[in-house]
């Protein structure tokens, strides 16, 4: 029959689809984000990512230029490749390339006058494009905002397969509905997109337990992974941990080749002529799939997608990872201590302190109504318990219950078994939590470092959802109120959530829950405020319109490439001032942002010192609590020539 699913079966109407609530979640949490991203300032970071992706896309018009020449073997030349892709090398290059592109796509391109000397790269005419933004940096924003939202349908069909729809629902909106995701979600930068590829790969590593398809497509995704953020390294970890929990029953020992029968009189020996437990060797179950795949496809992936390894892949692929495990310790504030240096192993107290920092972060920046619903969702897993049928857990859908009579092998390597959410869901959250708490890993990024674990920790909230749905549900009589209740609720629950992340914005990296007592409760505790200094953008107005005239601004922690991208956004005079960083500069500069973080202290006290005056001229707060400060010269030499635009 036309239109059905399947034959002798009745079409389904097209708002129960499969696809369609995930792609309404993808679409609704996308149109968030454009919305409001434009209220977000810049980031260090980020502004790097700008430059280095504008000449990623350098290289591929490059590249058209000497096909179109007849000689494509010059944009392959090392000289060529180094000259672009050596920018920011440090990192992986996949979201950076996909900035770049969507930047020459959909910006509105002006070529022409000033702003053509801001590009890092020569613009030689006027680009075609589809001019969907008006301001370049939503261009290079654009696809992680799209998989933002691709994270969020990702999570809502993951926690299908433990929930029902309207608890996944929630799941997918509560994941995003995090005030510190939801700010990482819509920068150019790579910590939520990172989060997406873990969830992405995990998604293919639990599919590919039943499916040898999904095992080769874990290995595609893993290389995506690998290509998006070093955080990648660990993704097989974690799924290892799961993957030897469910195949625990198949570890046994062997004799090894080697052993021998031993008397009854030795003492080494084991009784009635059977080897002894030195003559045995430890067999673990079968390597499955998805971790082959993952091994060869992984690097397969990630060196295509990486022309900077292409002329020297050991040698840099060893540069890339030296600097990520050998990285310094950047200044971080926690609970009223500036981090920048590892706690030593005889200071007990800082030691124990700083391994609290993953949990007691998460406990103070998760919104608290997703906290108690994971909360709900935890006991709910914890009491499942293990049968081949189907889970005797009412709240929780087994849709991919044991196969009976199936047999372990390294293409189904789950078939025979109960994949255990529970215990999945568990090492998918405490994994980076756990990585963090070691006091040699840096923390000076605070949660964007653990970003992967908060789609997961979601999907421990949906259960929660489904387990408090179904308990209401069932104190109900009138049927139709039993339908609609399960929506109701999951809205009810959601909405504190969703309203506590729009009114932090676009201050999420400073906001704090209920627990901590919101934003100003979160500076009182000594909690880290901000970084990369980005909430400078509300201020811009004021100060071009003060600007002295001199033209010698002190920026602080605003990055050049910041001021530049600003500027070819409109936001800043094309000539506005920098004087530069560093402390002895404060004193040449005639008006000074102050980004206020605890280890800045020293700046403030330094323009005390240099204008004569402790009385900022101008303040940027959220809920009271201050973030960035402008301090400006008393008394200013009068205007020599009128500044240009």
């Amino acid at each position: 029959m036309a239109g059905a699913d399947q034959i002798g079966q009745a079409p389904r109407r097209w708002w129960e689809r499969r696809w369609i609530v995930p792609l309404a979640l993808a679409l609704a949490t996308s149109g968030w984000m454009l919305a409001v991203e434009g209220r977000q300032g810049l980031a260090r970071d980020e502004a790097q990512y700008f430059r280095a992706g504008e000449r990623y896309w350098g290289w591929f018009e490059t590249l058209g230029e000497a096909v179109r020449a007849g000689k494509p073997g010059r944009a392959f030349a090392r000289a060529t490749v180094d000259g672009f892709w050596g920018d920011n090398h440090e990192h992986p290059p996949l979201m950076k390339t996909l900035y770049g592109l969507s930047w020459r796509l959909f910006h509105r391109c002006d070529c022409a006058g000033p702003k053509r000397g801001l590009h890092p790269i020569a613009v030689h005419g006027k680009h075609r494009t589809l001019p969907l933004f008006a301001r370049e940096s939503t261009a290079f924003r654009f696809p992680a905002i799209l998989l933002a939202g691709l994270g969020v349908a990702l999570v809502y069909g993951f926690a299908r397969r433990f929930v029902g729809p309207w608890a996944a629902a929630g799941a997918a909106v509560l994941s995003v509905a995090q005030p510190h995701y939801f700010f990482h979600a819509q920068i150019s930068c790579f910590d939520a997109p990172i989060a997406v590829m873990a969830l992405l790969v995990a998604l293919a590593y639990w599919k590919s337990l039943r499916s040898p398809r999904w095992g080769i497509l874990c290995g595609v995704f893993y290389g995506f992974a690998l290509a998006t953020k070093h955080n990648a390294w660990l993704i097989p970890c974690f799924l290892l941990v799961h993957y030897l929990w469910i195949r625990r029953n198949d570890f046994r020992w062997e004799p090894s080749k080697g052993s021998q029968t031993l008397p009854r009189w030795c003492a080494a020996g084991g009784a009635g002529g059977l080897p002894t437990r030195r003559f045995l060797r430890l067999r673990p179950p079968r390597v499955p799939l998805a971790f082959l795949s993952m091994a060869s496809l992984g690097p397969i992936v990630l060196f295509a997608l990486w022309p900077w390894l292409w002329h020297a892949p050991v040698a840099r692929t060893r540069e890339w990872v030296q600097r990520h495990t050998q990285h310094e310790h950047y200044n971080f504030e926690y609970l009223g201590q500036n981090w920048n240096l590892p706690p030593s192993p005889k200071q007990t107290g800082q030691w124990l302190l700083r391994a609290t920092f993953p949990f007691v972060s998460t406990a103070f920046t998760v919104p608290v109504t997703t906290l108690a619903l994971a909360a709900a969702g935890t006991v709910v897993l914890a009491r499942r318990r293990r049968k081949s049928e189907a889970s005797d857990e009412p709240s929780l859908v087994n849709s991919e219950p044991p196969e009976p009579g199936a047999r372990a092998s390294w293409l189904r390597p789950g078939a025979d078994v109960d994949l255990a959410p529970g215990i999945f869901l568990a090492v998918q959250i405490l994994g980076p939590l756990g990585i963090l708490a070691l006091p040699s890993t840096p923390i000076f990024g605070g949660v964007k470092h653990f970003l992967p674990a908060m789609p997961f920790l979601a999907m421990v909230a949906g259960v929660g959802l489904a387990w408090i749905t179904r308990q209401a549900t069932s104190l109900v009589r009138p049927s139709r109120l039993r339908q609609a209740l399960p929506a109701a609720l999951v809205v009810l629950l959601c909405l504190p959530a969703v309203t506590e992340t729009q009114r932090s914005h676009p201050d999420g990296l400073g906001h704090y829950n209920l627990l901590a007592g919101g934003f100003a409760g979160g500076a009182s505790l000594g909690m880290n405020r901000q970084f990369w200094g980005y909430s400078v953008l509300p201020l811009l107005p004021w100060i071009t319109a003060h600007r002295p005239p001199s033209n010698h601004i002190y920026w602080h922690d605003v990055l050049h490439d910041a001021l530049i991208m600003y500027a070819r956004d409109g936001r800043l005079p094309v000539a506005i001032g920098d004087v530069g960083v560093g402390e002895p500069l404060v004193a040449q500069a005639d008006l000074g942002v102050v980004i206020l973080e605890k280890h800045f202290a020293v700046y403030e006290y330094l323009h005390w010192e240099s204008y004569q005056t402790t009385r900022p001229a101008q303040v940027y707060a959220h809920e009271g609590v201050p973030f960035v400060v402008v301090y400006q010269r008393a008394a200013l030499p009068p205007r020599q020539e009128p500044l240009p635009p």
